[in-house]
């Protein structure tokens, strides 16, 4: 796992665009390719929070980590809390059944515990109950739906931040960003492969 910077954007938005292009073939209008969309992501991994999740050379998953929650959807209390702000998490398509949003997740759970955070938040598309109980499933915890004007999003989830053991056989990460977690490895990545095995993440 490693920050993505300018030039991880195309694969940032290959990975962003082949979920959506899966999502639309199951009927959901979630997220979309439009100029917002593309700019909201190259201003995120201009701002360093964007990461990427490499199995050697390929790219497998993707997500946004940020210290600044929606106001559209947040409460002004809600937003002086403690919290860090997970968005745009995505795997790879060809990649389904082998855990990699419990990893992702899990992998959240562990950055923000280490960077200060007591809970870790995000936002999911209204209309997409299969989604929400997914993120029930991994033990998110469902707050309430809030219906902004012009937004689609606004079933609103939480789950306390945990230090995650053994994490890092199974991830370890490069660098570190805005939000903190000084004392996060540094190191080379690894992932658990599917088999169990180790592989170099490069």
């Amino acid at each position: 796992m490693r920050l993505a910077g300018p030039a991880d954007l195309p694969e940032v938005m290959a990975l962003l665009d082949a979920r959506i292009r899966w999502l639309r073939q199951r009927g959901s209008e979630q997220w979309n390719t439009g100029r917002n969309f593309e700019t909201g992501i190259v201003n995120a991994v201009g701002r360093r929070d964007t990461w990427l999740l490499r199995d050697d050379a390929v790219a497998i998953a993707t997500l946004t980590l940020t210290p600044e929650g929606d106001p559209d959807f947040w409460t002004p209390e809600e937003l002086t809390e403690p919290a860090l702000y997970l968005g745009k998490m995505a795997s790879a398509v060809g990649r389904s059944g082998e855990g990699l949003g419990s990893l992702m997740l899990s992998w959240a759970q562990d950055w923000a515990a280490r960077s200060g955070f007591d809970s870790l938040r995000w936002d999911a598309w209204r209309t997409n109950e299969r989604l929400q109980n997914y993120y029930r499933s991994l033990g998110g915890q469902y707050i309430r739906t809030v219906h902004a004007a012009h937004r689609w999003s606004g079933a609103l989830f939480q789950i306390p931040v945990r230090r995650v053991v053994n994490l890092y056989d199974c991830v370890v990460t490069y660098s570190s960003s805005r939000t903190g977690a000084v004392d996060a490895p540094t190191f080379a990545t690894v992932i658990a492969g599917s088999a169990g095995k180790r592989q170099a993440i490069k």
